[in-house]
Order: C-alpha cells, then structure tokens, then sequence
C-alpha cells in the first residue's frame, strides 16, 4: 500500500491575508478578512489566532489575548478562509498609515494581512482615558 501524507501546518509564507472591508459599529471597528493558501499543498491553519492592530511600521497598536486551543481546518491550494476582527478603544498616537489586522500564530509566526488601501488609518475611537489599553478580538477562521 501507498503511505498516506500528512498534511502539516501551513507556512506562513504560503498564507496571504487581506483585509476586504472595514465597518463601524458602536465604538467598535470591524475587519472583514480573508486568507488564502498561496501554496502548491493543502495544509492546516488553526481556527484562532492572537489577533493585532498593527500600522504601517509593523508597530503593534492593539496587542490581542492568546486564544485558547482550538481546532484546526484544512485549507486546499487556493482556498480561502474568512474572519472578522473587531477593535475598541485605541487612545494611542496618530498611526502611520496603513493600519492592518496582523495574527500572530501558535508557533510564533506572524501574518500581517494587506490593507484595504495604502493610506488606510482605520482606528477605533478614544473612549476611555489617553493611553488607556484598546482591545482586539477575532471569530474562528471559516471557509
């Protein structure tokens, strides 16, 4: 019999995300995003990752929570898996632009994904006291 392959983790450099759409909600700012598999291999991504406001210096904004264990899904070569991002509160400095959703992944790695234009400075507004901490989320990655 032939051996089957396992299909490993996806390398981060075979992942491209993009950001799609920004919303406003409440105080909030939502990202609409997607990953796609540029690689030639089907592979896993894990559902959840920490999420990260970042701006156009790689500068971390809003630094999300580790994400609890989650499963994984397999990601053919050219599939794509969508999230949201939400953000609250950033009462930091002026971005530079282009502000982005990076995710940080469970070995380390790190995805920043394309804005949606090279001067985007979407920012959740100040509601609380400058410099006070912001907060970021994302749902599970779906297809």
């Amino acid at each position: 019999p032939t051996p089957v392959g396992t299909i490993g983790p996806c390398a981060p450099a075979s992942l491209v995300a993009r950001i799609t759409l920004w919303e406003g909600a409440a105080g909030h700012r939502i990202a609409h995003l997607e990953l796609t598999n540029t690689g030639s291999v089907a592979c896993t991504v894990t559902k959840m990752a920490r999420p990260q406001l970042v701006d156009g210096r790689g500068s971390v904004l809003i630094d999300g929570a580790s994400p609890p264990a989650s499963g994984v899904l397999t990601v053919a070569p050219g599939g794509v898996l969508k999230t949201l991002a939400q953000d609250s509160n950033y009462c930091g400095p002026a971005p530079v632009a282009p502000v982005s959703v990076a995710f940080v992944l469970s070995d380390g790695g790190r995805i920043v994904a394309t804005p949606v234009s090279p001067t985007d400075a979407t920012i959740p507004p100040c509601l609380g006291a400058p410099g006070s901490a912001g907060t970021i989320e994302m749902q599970p990655w779906a297809r």
